[in-house]
């Protein structure tokens, strides 16, 4: 984990540096890697003593932020706020990898194999593959997915029916849900 620290108004000493890094380390324990970095900027203000602490994870950013009259009290409780917020990351993260999981593992879909090479024909060329994971969700769901995303095509797990479905947007701009038999 990477850790840079900025001091306004104030000289770094090794000491706040030594508290700084190990209380972000500490807080950090949830996530490892190379893509885990964290920004804490020491400032103060008249008689403030602020504290803020960015944290980012795979580019996704955790902030928090504090000021009390000491700076080791401001730097304990941004890095408890910070602390929380990483914890709530890692349980719903937890909870939605068990998900994808448990589904995939119900849920064994066998693709075929084919050369691309052997079709010679443009229009039956495939010019690419998108693969993603399927999750089970209801129909208004998916319609509200699509919607958001901006798709014209949209394939999902229908939660009633445990098939997978397809919705697209005819000519017309209706939906039309393919809904296979078996």
């Amino acid at each position: 984990m990477q850790i840079n620290i900025t001091a306004r108004h104030l000289k770094l000493t090794d000491a706040i540096d030594a508290y700084v890094r190990q209380k972000v380390a500490k807080a950090g324990k949830f996530f490892d890697g190379d893509n885990v970095m964290a920004h804490v900027v020491l400032s103060v203000e008249k008689n403030r003593q602020i504290t803020e602490v960015v944290f980012s994870v795979g580019g996704k950013p955790f902030r928090a932020k504090e000021e009390s009259e000491d700076l080791y009290a401001s730097i304990d409780i941004t890095v408890d706020k910070l602390t929380k917020q990483l914890r709530k990351q890692k349980e719903i993260s937890k909870i939605h990898r068990s998900e994808n999981l448990k589904v995939l593992k119900s849920k064994k879909i066998k693709s075929e194999v084919f050369s691309l090479d052997a079709m010679e024909d443009s229009r039956t060329k495939i010019s690419e593959i998108k693969r993603f994971d399927v999750k089970p969700v209801s129909i208004e769901d998916a319609i509200s997915e699509m919607d958001s995303l901006n798709y014209r095509v949209y394939m999902f797990l229908n939660s009633s029916t445990d098939k997978i479905n397809v919705l697209y947007r005819n000519d017309s701009g209706s939906l039309v849900m393919l809904e296979p038999e078996f």
